[in-house]
C-alpha cells in the first residue's frame, strides 16, 4: 500500500487519542517500512524485484525477504513493543493501544494488496489478498487507497475544526 494510505489511518486515529502527537501517529503506521529499510541496510531483508503493468498486475521476478519487518508474527511483536515503549510517555492504556494498533494496521493494509505477506519467519507460508496482482484488483486497490486518504484527511480536518471551535475544552 502507498505510504499515504498508511498515514491516513494515523490521521483517523488522532481524534481518538488527542494527546498523542500527530507525527507519532503517522510514524507508527510506517514502523514496518522503517524497520524494513534498516534490516535491508544490514542485509537481513531484501526488496523483491517486480514488474508491473496494467494488463497483468504485479509480477514478482524475485521474492522479497521481509519476514522480520512485515511478517504477521513480527508485526504483532512490533505492535506490542510500540505500545510498551509509549506507555512511560503517555501513561494511558488507550493511547498505547492505539499506537500498537497503528503499527499493526500496516500489515492489514499490505495484506489487502500483496500476496506475499509472511506469517511467521523465513520459510513460513505467505498470504494476502493480492489485489495488485490482477487488473481488476489494481483498480480496487487504487479506489481503496483514494477512499482511505480522503477519509483520513476528512476525519482529521473535522477533528481540527471541532477542536478550534472549543479551545477551552479539556483534552483527555
Amino acid at each position: 500500500m502507498d505510504p499515504f494510505a498508511h498515514a491516513s489511518i494515523g490521521l483517523m486515529a488522532k481524534p481518538i487519542v488527542p494527546r498523542a502527537p500527530l507525527a507519532l501517529l503517522l510514524a507508527a503506521t510506517a514502523v514496518p517500512d522503517l524497520l524494513f529499510f534498516a534490516f535491508e541496510a544490514i542485509g537481513m531483508e531484501r526488496q523483491a524485484v517486480t514488474h508491473m503493468d496494467f494488463k497483468q498486475g504485479l509480477r514478482y521476478l524475485s521474492p522479497a525477504v521481509m519476514h522480520w519487518s512485515h511478517g504477521l508474527f513480527m508485526c504483532i511483536v512490533w505492535s506490542l513493543a510500540a505500545a510498551a515503549i509509549a506507555f512511560p510517555f503517555f501513561r494511558d492504556l488507550r493511547t498505547c493501544a492505539v499506537i500498537g494498533l497503528l503499527v499493526f494496521s500496516h500489515w492489514v493494509l499490505d495484506f489487502s494488496v500483496y500476496n506475499n505477506m509472511p506469517l511467521v519467519l523465513d520459510g513460513s507460508p505467505e498470504v494476502g489478498l493480492g489485489l495488485m496482482t490482477t487488473r481488476a484488483g489494481i483498480i480496487i486497490a487504487i479506489f481503496l487507497e483514494v477512499v482511505l486518504i480522503a477519509a483520513g484527511i476528512s476525519v482529521y480536518l473535522v477533528y481540527r475544526k471541532r477542536r478550534a471551535a472549543t479551545p477551552f475544552l479539556v483534552q483527555k
